[in-house]
């Protein structure tokens, strides 16, 4: 691997082209295809055990998934959290993942099991406000799982929200803050969707600006090996803000939180050349607020 990241020149779209502002991808069919992916990432990985816990957790979410329907009218994560109902997800993830936890992993799900009624609510706000500090590391991507897969079902289960001609930083559906873009194959092909860490619902933006502050002026990609990389960092000279960008014109497998869960040292080369991270990963949330 080169330890230096390249870069190249900023892409460019066909500004004419017809495109859905927001999609809502089949949960069953995206948590099946994210567990496949992360256990083919998984393969000599140096974090090849965290990959295979993640789809584990995911494929769980597939199988809840088919069992579940939201009740919510609108979709609010805070709301969504203070009801409560995405504790019962919380539940069936945990007897879905039990049976080949290992012995490192356990004594969380005990942890999770024993956790008062009170205490995963408060937990469960805390996660939809971005209060990553007042959570657990080792619990948080369990009790997100339960969470994200409440609000995505409620994504799904209510209007889309009006089109706007602004493109914005986070997610319109929810308010969540991307994962990655992803730039898109087949009838897509070459569109770019930011997906939301909350609701896995995309929003499309256009690829010569900065997700962030929409600075076109200014951007540099970051990888390794190649600059044909199927992920790189998009990285903002004008606010000093990165968020990758998964290509599946590249590797038409490629999905968002694996091959992003799945190239944390890219982060650790952005970080070090000054950029700060605008994105969340289900598996990777920070240990601060935001």
């Amino acid at each position: 691997m080169n330890e230096v990241p390249v870069r190249r020149s900023v892409p460019s779209e066909e500004s004419t082209r017809h495109f859905d502002p927001i999609l809502r991808p089949e949960l069953h069919e995206l948590y099946t295809a994210r567990a496949s992916r992360l256990r083919e990432l998984a393969q000599g990985h140096e974090l090849e055990a965290y990959l295979r816990l993640a789809a584990d957790v995911a494929q769980a979410q597939a199988t809840v998934s088919q069992q579940s329907q939201s009740d919510a009218s609108a979709v609010s994560p805070a709301e969504i959290a203070r009801q409560g109902a995405w504790t019962a997800h919380l539940d069936a993830l945990l007897e879905q993942l039990a049976p080949q936890a290992s012995p490192a992993i356990a004594p969380h799900l005990d942890a999770l099991r024993a956790m008062s009624a009170q205490a995963r609510l408060e937990a469960g706000l805390a996660l939809a406000q971005n209060q990553f500090d007042a959570v657990s590391q080792a619990l948080a991507p369990f009790l997100w799982a339960a969470l994200s897969l409440e609000v995505a079902l409620a994504a799904r289960a209510v209007p889309l929200p009006m089109a706007s001609n602004e493109e914005s930083a986070s997610c319109p559906v929810c308010g969540g803050a991307p994962v990655a873009s992803l730039i898109h194959k087949g009838t897509r092909q070459g569109l770019r969707y930011l997906h939301c860490s909350l609701c896995e619902c995309e929003w499309h933006m256009v690829r010569a600006k900065c997700t962030n502050c929409a600075d076109a002026g200014d951007l540099d990609y970051l990888s390794f090996d190649t600059i044909d990389a199927v992920v790189r960092a998009e990285s903002c000279g004008h606010c000093h803000s990165y968020l990758k960008v998964i290509s599946q014109e590249r590797e038409p497998d490629a999905e968002t939180v694996a091959d992003d869960l799945a190239s944390l040292v890219l982060d650790d080369a952005a970080s070090e050349e000054g950029y700060g991270r605008t994105g969340l990963n289900p598996f990777a949330l920070p240990d601060q607020a935001l």
